[in-house]
Order: C-alpha cells, then sequence, then structure tokens
C-alpha cells in the first residue's frame, strides 16, 4: 500500500475525525486527531495492514501533550494525538498493539499521561522513591537540588 492509498483509505473510513493528514516525505504519513479517535485511527490503520507498532512517544508541547504512535509496515504512520494538560488522558491501545504497554507506562511515568485500559500503569524506569506527581520530562519540571556537572 503507497502513502496515498493510505491516505485515502483513512480519508473514506474516517475523514470527519483527522484534524491533519499529510504525505511529510516518501514512505511518511503523518495524521493529528483529537484523543477521543486516537485508537479508532490505530485500528482502521492495523485494519489495512499497517500493523507494525514501532513506537509510542509522549510530549510536552507547552500548552498541550502529544501522543505519538509510530505505525508501520513499508511505510511508516505516525497518529498524533492531542491531549490537554488539564485533564492528560487517552484511551490505551494494548488492545490492539500488545507491544504498546511499556511504551504507555513510559509516558505515564515521564509525563503524567493517563493511558485508560492500561492494566499495568506502574514505574518501570523512575526509583521506587521517587515523588509522585513529578514528571521529570514535562517542561516545567526543575529539580530540587541539581547537580553540577563533573
Amino acid at each position: 500500500m503507497r502513502e496515498e492509498e493510505i491516505v485515502e483509505e483513512l480519508k473514506k473510513k474516517l475523514g470527519g475525525v483527522l484534524k491533519e493528514v499529510k504525505i511529510q516525505r516518501a514512505r511518511r504519513v503523518v495524521i493529528v486527531v483529537d484523543r477521543e479517535h486516537y485508537k479508532e485511527v490505530l485500528r482502521a490503520l492495523k485494519d489495512m495492514g499497517v500493523d507494525f507498532l514501532e513506537a509510542i512517544t509522549g510530549v510536552d508541547a507547552g500548552d498541550h501533550f502529544e501522543v505519538i504512535a509510530h505505525v508501520g509496515r513499508d511505510i511508516s504512520v505516525a497518529v498524533k494525538a492531542l491531549v490537554p494538560k488539564d485533564d492528560p488522558r487517552v484511551d490505551s491501545v494494548v488492545d490492539i498493539f500488545r507491544g504498546a504497554e511499556l511504551y504507555e507506562r513510559e509516558a505515564w511515568e515521564m509525563l503524567g499521561i493517563i493511558f485508560e485500559g492500561n492494566p499495568r500503569l506502574r514505574r518501570a524506569f523512575l526509583p521506587e522513591d521517587w515523588p509522585e506527581g513529578v514528571y521529570p520530562l514535562r517542561k516545567d519540571y526543575r529539580p530540587e537540588h541539581p547537580k553540577p556537572l563533573r
């Protein structure tokens, strides 16, 4: 399936929910959706044969978060969900892509984004004594005691 075919089929199936769709370059498609449609778009892509989960990343974009699922086969598709900071929730996709679990845990732990439906949102990277509600990848994070580099 070519980039244009992926875009056309998605527009046909889910046109109204896609905020932005663009072919960024050869073999690279970027889709932007509101968080309510994130899971729906990923399910549609998997049904179309775009069924390999490459990664899920979280980004603090300043006034909102972005959860970006990178899926592909021969073509890489980035599905970017816009998530408000005052309610950082998005549906988990572990039931679609089993490998999503650890990626979602990382975004939850580092940014505080809650993946609803992920049964294993618990620490994986930060030490056990790390304070609750402190997220080191948020732009507003400030270490209490910065240590000099030596």
